[in-house]
């Protein structure tokens, strides 16, 4: 049976909000643990798990970024499978998600019981101890389904029970399934939520950003969150328009106001940065003597977002004597880079990459 044009479109839409879910999640919890995605389970697209976490607790980013429910959810299972489904949930999504982990399950724990019966030397007869078998099935994952709405309905037909200690919106069905619901529409609006607000409906993300703004700009998660929502509307804005659905359209003016937001901060702190830093004014000022048109523009921006990401000495004159050597692509491409880099030598060797390749 053929997809009906209307189906199409929703299957067209949630996979592109698919690709911004798995980057939005990878970028917060790169510090806190493992990311997996499109874990085929069997030669059907339809059946890949989107997103698998795996927690690892010794890292540093479980004691210096809180984010509150979301790290709750992120900490339910050693092994998390993540679904997002940015429109309604329907029945045959949590059928499928069953379906999809139960198919990983069974071939993961084949391969985890042979290579315990190598490693204890048990031929194939033999069986595995209690504890051995149980250390196994701890593995099983849990599965988180993020949707931006559900039913009634569909929660009393699953036996959704809710998860009173993590609070409104979060649900369990039966435990033998391992598996739990978060209806972002219902979360309370708190810091504690925000993060997972971002991937709500249009004004629920633009509310969570509005929050999240508030933080520091020394926060990692914050810088990373920004480029995750940049790089999903360039991605969106190579879509041709006529193929953009109503939801797409209102969630890219929703980047496209974060990025201008975000372009108001980074010329807060240029500004501040002006009356803390002889020696930055002096740059700036040199700057905008020798520079003109769009380019000097787009040098201004670099310049600031070097200076908002890592610090006012970050700026050296020989970094601001390489970035005058870029062209428009290149400043463009080291615009978007800057989001990624942790560390200003990274921004430094990339720069001596471009200047080498001219020689």
């Amino acid at each position: 049976m053929r997809a009906t044009p209307r189906a199409k479109e929703i299957e067209m839409a949630q996979y592109k909000h698919d690709r911004f879910f798995k980057f939005y999640i990878q970028s917060l919890y790169k510090t806190k643990g493992e990311t997996l995605q499109n874990i085929q389970v069997r030669n059907d697209e339809d059946l890949e798990i989107d997103l698998m976490f795996t927690v690892e607790r010794e890292k540093s980013g479980w004691l210096s970024e809180n984010l509150g429910l979301f790290d709750l959810l992120m900490q339910e299972h050693s092994t998390l499978i993540i679904e997002h489904y940015s429109s309604y949930l329907e029945e045959t999504d949590i059928n499928k998600s069953i379906t999809r982990k139960n198919l990983y399950w069974d071939i993961k724990k084949k391969e985890l019981l042979e290579n315990a019966k190598t490693k204890s030397e048990l031929t194939s007869r033999e069986r595995l101890s209690k504890e051995a078998k149980q250390q196994i099935e701890n593995q099983n994952p849990f599965t988180w389904i993020l949707t931006v709405n559900c039913s009634e309905k569909l929660l009393i037909l699953c036996d959704a029970q809710p998860a009173e200690e993590l609070g409104v919106g979060v649900y369990r069905l039966s435990p033998i399934l391992r598996m739990g619901i978060v209806i972002i529409e219902q979360l309370v609006d708190s810091p504690e939520t925000m993060w997972l607000k971002m991937l709500g409906n249009k004004k629920t993300a633009q509310s969570a950003f509005e929050s999240i703004n508030q933080l520091s700009p020394e926060r990692r998660e914050k810088n990373d969150i920004i480029s995750a929502c940049i790089k999903y509307c360039v991605y969106l804005k190579d879509i041709p328009t006529d193929s953009l659905t109503p939801e797409e359209e209102d969630f890219m003016k929703t980047m496209q106001e974060i990025d201008a937001w975000y372009e108001g901060e980074i010329n807060k702190a240029r500004l501040e940065g002006k009356q803390e830093g002889k020696l930055e004014g002096k740059l700036e000022g040199k700057l905008e003597g020798e520079l003109e048109g769009k380019l000097k523009g787009k040098i201004e921006s670099a310049s600031t977002i070097i200076r908002a990401k890592f610090s006012a000495s970050s700026l050296t004159p020989q970094i601001v004597s390489q970035l005058k050597q870029l062209n428009e692509q290149q400043l463009d491409e080291f615009i978007v880079l800057m989001f990624n880099w942790q560390q200003p030598f990274e921004m430094e060797e990339w720069l001596s990459m471009i200047e080498k390749s001219k020689r």
